[in-house]
């Protein structure tokens, strides 16, 4: 029994598409050859806007920071500015901070 295949959980929630970890490394520009499971368990490849091991997340908008730190380009959510709400996929952006990703933000004099 140890040698089933496996499937992806929910089915991918109709979201996405189930591979083979080969075929995930593969597309991640990886290799997963060797292993003797590279074949057996399988992993949802989600459609963009989505996320998570059945891909039933929606992901949020996100940009650079505002500020210059940390932002989408270094794969935080909401500019770095704010928490997804992954149900949503809307932002709730940190105090001083406004717009779809979060990527306003309010002068103070």
């Amino acid at each position: 029994m140890a040698c089933q295949r496996n499937r992806c959980f929910n089915d991918c929630s109709n979201k996405g598409i189930c591979l083979p970890m080969k075929l995930l490394a593969q597309r991640a520009s990886r290799q997963y050859d060797l292993p003797w499971d590279s074949l057996k368990i399988w992993g949802c490849l989600c459609d963009s806007g989505y996320r998570g091991p059945d891909c039933s997340e929606k992901e949020c908008v996100s940009y650079n920071d505002p500020l210059g730190g940390f932002g989408n380009e270094s794969g935080r959510d909401c500019s770095g500015r704010g928490t997804c709400n992954y149900a949503t996929g809307l932002c709730d952006c940190f105090s001083g901070f406004y717009g779809d990703g979060c990527e306003n933000y309010t002068i103070f004099e």
